[in-house]
């Protein structure tokens, strides 16, 4: 399995706090008190840096396709009793909470609706999904930003989009209620609280 996100693991968290200080931190955890004494899964979680003060209350799995992210996360979730693995999610296992961050901008459309599908069936009756990303960007300086980050990541881990997705697409009103929101630089950095609702079929 390639690690194209593997180089970035050393200085991840320095690069992140000197451009975004603790913000992608605060997005990643705001909504953690949902997961205590709940079974949780974490997709692409990166370093796990977010999820650092955990302790026996949380319970779950922790996935991401980098094994040096997956090293550190072993690392700063050590408190918890998630378990780190490797690799891609499958979609197998039952979740009281589903975190997604900063993973959707990631993947392609397709992978997108695949991902939140499989969510929706792994989610027991009244889960929730907590999805933190970046979202349109308010000022000329963050669209030059993300632009240059988007090359960035383009030209040094193989990442394969051009753009932002349009989130709300692939959380329909039909099988989701949005239920909080909490946004950091003028709304360029979301955390959103989704509830599956009863009955809904993804």
């Amino acid at each position: 399995m390639s690690d194209d996100y593997g180089f970035l693991a050393p200085f991840y968290q320095p690069l992140s706090r000197l451009v975004f200080g603790k913000d992608l931190i605060a997005a990643n955890s705001c909504f953690s008190s949902f997961a205590q004494d709940r079974h949780s899964l974490i997709i692409g979680g990166g370093d796990g840096s977010a999820y650092k003060d955990w302790d026996g209350r949380y319970t779950g799995e922790y996935w991401d396709t980098s094994a040096k992210m997956a090293e550190l996360a072993g690392r700063n979730l050590k408190k918890s009793r998630i378990r780190v693995h490797c690799g891609h999610w499958l979609g197998d296992g039952t979740f009281d909470v589903v975190f997604l961050p900063f993973v959707l901008d990631t993947l392609l459309d397709s992978e997108i609706d695949e991902l939140v599908r499989q969510v929706h069936a792994a989610l027991k009756p009244g889960g929730r999904v907590i999805l933190s990303d970046f979202f349109t960007p308010a000022t000329f300086f963050q669209r030059a930003l993300q632009r240059l980050m988007l090359i960035s990541f383009r030209l040094f881990t193989n990442h394969r989009r051009k753009d932002l997705p349009e989130y709300a697409n692939y959380f329909d009103s039909d099988a989701w209620e949005k239920e909080s929101s909490k946004v950091w630089r003028k709304g360029w950095i979301r955390a959103q609280l989704y509830l599956k609702k009863q009955g809904s079929t993804g």
